[in-house]
Formats: structure tokens, sequence, C-alpha cells
């Protein structure tokens, strides 16, 4: 396992950008391209924390061209922000699917080949399988 003071955090992270690089390489082995992945995210957490702040001082509708009101141009791109984010996330494997255990950790393609399974034969067919055999020894 690698240890987080191996992988410094990039330099100009804010607080929350921090804070993801931090929790995310705690008990995380990172490969390289990881850890390009995990340097989107954490800029992009930032960059969505500064056009929150500066929305919330200009307000959700401003003058437009023509003087008449119109949506904060922020509002779309905080929204697109927060869709790439989302991706990166997924792509990094931090935002983990529901049928993962805490412990496993699938490969892109493992994740892929499980959602297909899922798809054409049911969720059931990717549930852990009970073990019946061998009965327990109180069932004897």
């Amino acid at each position: 396992m690698i240890e987080m003071d191996a992988h410094p955090a990039p330099e100009g992270l804010l607080e929350r950008g921090l804070r993801l690089w931090n929790d995310t390489l705690d008990g995380m082995d990172a490969d390289p391209d990881e850890l390009v992945l995990l340097e989107e995210a954490c800029r992009l957490v930032d960059e969505i924390d500064q056009m929150v702040a500066a929305l919330g001082e200009s307000g959700p509708v401003v003058k437009g061209s023509r003087n008449q009101p119109a949506a904060n141009p922020l509002i779309r791109e905080i929204r697109g922000h927060r869709l790439t984010l989302t991706r990166v996330l997924r792509q990094l494997g931090a935002a983990r699917p529901a049928d993962e255990e805490p412990g496993e950790r699938l490969t892109p393609s493992e994740r892929g080949r499980r959602a297909a399974v899922a798809r054409h034969h049911g969720p059931r067919a990717v549930q852990p399988m009970r073990q019946v055999w061998p009965p327990s020894e109180s069932a004897s």
C-alpha cells in the first residue's frame, strides 16, 4: 500500500480539494493515471466552490444584453462542472456502485461486465452467492 506522504497534494488546492485528495488517498493504492484523475477531481471541486461563492454574491438573476433579467451564466457552468466531477469520480472508482463490497475494488471492465450481467439477467445475478454446501453443523 502506498503511503499518503508518497503523494503530496498538488499545489494550489483549496480546502475541499485538499480534503478530497487526502481522504481519497487514505487507504488507496494509487496508480499514476488515478493520481491524474484525482487531481482533476480536486481542482473541479475547488472551481465549483469558487463559482458557488461568486453566484452567491451576484445572485441567480443578472441583467442580460438588453437589460432584461437573465439566468446567471454561472448556473450553467456549475451544473457542467458537477456533471464532469461525477464522471471523473466514477472513472476514478471513488463513486463505487452499490453492489460492490466496501473492501472490493473492481476495474472499470469488471464493473461494466457486472452491469451487463445485471441488465440481461436481473440484479440477483450479480449478488454474492450464499454458501449452501457443506451444510452448517447445526443443521445435522
